[in-house]
């Protein structure tokens, strides 16, 4: 019974089709011999035979069917899941398969679960990645898949294994992108390079007609001259793969450069292997570089009937050194512990009133740097959905005539889900529009949504992004937008402090980043009524307690 649909929502190519198509009744039969029905081809044999059953799932079983059949407890949950299928994403089907099917216990049946898990969240990942990018329906879903699948078609699949899994990852360059690892090992540079080439082929040069070639005998009189040009730009390509290949080691790289001798130097680069690349590149470095570990140093001692006998040093000789006693040995390893539970990042919003990572439940300080791979719109920015649309707005429009703000607030409504909401969202951006601080910037050098990391003390780094930074009269000013009040009659001294660290590691972030000194830091609250700022108050004092609270080893951070 194939294993590997279980990760792949109820197919045997990993489409739900049975779920779309009742009429499609081979993929019905793969499905119900999947190990999420587990139906043995006995059970099938029995339904189709001595029942007469079909294998579509918005017919009715057969009237002697028992209800706890197998196959007909199969059939049933396709055709549940059939009917609400207009009703949820793909995504949300995928997922909700996933649960009612028990496919994650499913992977205790194989002998490493991590990797049907791994599988598993990769497909769910997909179509939670698709629906939110088209809000597409299932069989458009399908569609895209069914082209993802396509021959010819690359999908990096470079799904992370479990943290606490210690496993070797076997992949491609291409699936390697954007991973690293403590040692990696890149192998098969000693293959010549070969271009294959198709019996036709057709090329269509920029501004040029398209050039043909058909077999050796037939071809345009321009693609001889094309030829070297493809090749120059496989070359180029190659080298930038073997780049990514090198570079995703974090400690040790581990490379063969074994290769055969040639009768004859090869023309040009293009013809090189990998391995030749890379020892032409490293010229003289390669005669330094280590073939192998060093071995253990030997002494001789003195002639002896058989001949001089190898010793070994005296460090070797003296043994290892006695363990510690264990109140020490206990000691250290707490502070390893302790050393190692510290968070390498820290986020600016990490600086709370009471010193804990985001210790209020308040959309204000969900502002973390976020995934590299999702668009610049979303990049750095949380909070509600009409915060992050006003915050995309203020990123692009003209500051000081607000040019673009129509287009950039239906663009932004759309982008997080909140369309009919765009007359709160331009309210909101308005009123940033005729705050002073923006008014200032707008007249000055601005920069905005800008990210910002700092060292601090050699262990962890500090970061954040900054809403509106611009250049004042011997400084840097830092604007922070807030759309949380509803109106300007808020008391706004309690959210003012529970805002100043967080205020407070930015100014230290830049002032740290830049060299420049932070003049001041200011809050711009917007509201519906129009926009309040508040200055963070003593400054110098605030951005020396965000420093200590970021240098300490204080294990309420460690959540950070």
């Amino acid at each position: 019974r194939p294993r590997t649909l279980a990760a792949t929502a109820l197919t045997d190519d990993g489409r739900p089709d049975a779920l779309d198509d009742p009429s499609d009744e081979l993929r019905v039969l793969a499905a119900l011999r999947s190990p999420l029905f587990a139906c043995g081809d006995d059970d099938l044999f029995r339904w189709r035979h001595e029942h007469g059953g079909r294998f579509d799932h918005t017919s009715p079983p057969p009237a002697d069917v028992p209800a706890d059949n197998v196959v007909a407890r199969g059939l049933a949950y396709l055709r549940q899941m059939h009917e609400v299928r207009h009703w949820m994403s793909p995504s949300a089907l995928a997922d909700r398969v996933v649960r009612d099917r028990r496919v994650l216990e499913l992977g205790h049946a194989e002998g490493r679960p991590r990797d049907l898990w791994r599988r598993v969240r990769f497909v769910v990942d997909q179509a939670r990645a698709w629906t939110d990018a088209t809000n597409g329906s299932l069989r458009q879903y399908l569609a895209w898949v069914e082209q993802q699948t396509a021959e010819g078609s690359r999908v990096a699949e470079a799904v992370l294994p479990e943290t606490d899994d210690d496993a070797v990852r076997i992949m491609t360059v291409h699936a390697a992108k954007g991973l690293e690892f403590p040692i990696t090992i890149v192998a098969g540079l000693s293959t010549r390079p070969q271009r294959r080439s198709a019996p036709a082929e057709v090329a269509w040069p920029p501004e040029a007609p398209a050039i043909i070639r058909v077999g050796n005998k037939v071809r345009s009189a321009a693609f001889e001259a094309w030829m070297p040009i493809d090749e120059q730009m496989s070359h180029d390509e190659r080298i930038r793969l073997l780049y990514v290949a090198c570079t995703r080691a974090r400690d040790h790289l581990v490379v063969s450069l074994h290769r055969a001798t040639r009768a004859t130097a090869p023309e040009g680069a293009a013809r090189l292997t990998s391995a030749e690349l890379l020892a032409d590149a490293l010229g003289s470095v390669l005669d330094r570089l280590p073939d192998a570990p060093p071995a253990p140093e030997l002494e001789v001692a003195e002639e002896s009937v058989g001949g001089p006998t190898p010793r070994s040093s005296a460090a070797d000789a003296a043994g290892p050194e006695p363990l510690p006693p264990f109140d020490e040995w206990r000691r250290r390893r707490d502070e390893a512990v302790a050393a190692s539970a510290r968070p390498r990042t820290l986020a600016a919003t990490a600086l709370t009133d009471d010193g804990r990572p985001d210790a209020l439940d308040d959309p204000g300080l969900h502002k973390r740097p976020r995934d590299l791979d999702l668009p610049p719109w979303q990049k750095g920015r949380y909070g509600t959905a009409i915060g992050r649309a006003v915050h995309g707005v203020l990123q692009t429009i003209d500051l000081a005539t607000g040019a673009g703000a129509a287009e950039a607030v239906a663009a932004q409504a759309a982008a997080e889900g909140v369309s009919g909401h765009e007359a709160a969202i331009r309210r909101l951006v308005d009123a940033a529009l005729r705050s002073p601080s923006v008014v200032a910037a707008a007249s000055r050098p601005h920069w905005r949504e800008v990210y910002v990391g700092v060292p601090m003390d050699g262990s962890r780094t500090l970061e954040g992004y900054v809403d509106l930074l611009y250049r004042h009269d011997g400084g840097l000013v830092v604007v922070d937008y807030k759309t949380g009040p509803a109106d300007t009659a808020v008391d706004l001294d309690p959210l003012v402090e529970r805002y100043r660290m967080q205020g407070a590691s930015y100014a230290l972030a830049v002032a740290d980043a830049t060299g420049e000194p932070v003049l001041d830091m200011v809050f711009a609250f917007l509201t519906p009524e129009g926009p309040v700022e508040r200055a963070l108050p003593d400054l110098a004092g605030s951005v020396a307690e965000a420093r200590r609270l970021a240098t300490t080893g204080d294990p309420r951070l460690a959540m950070a």
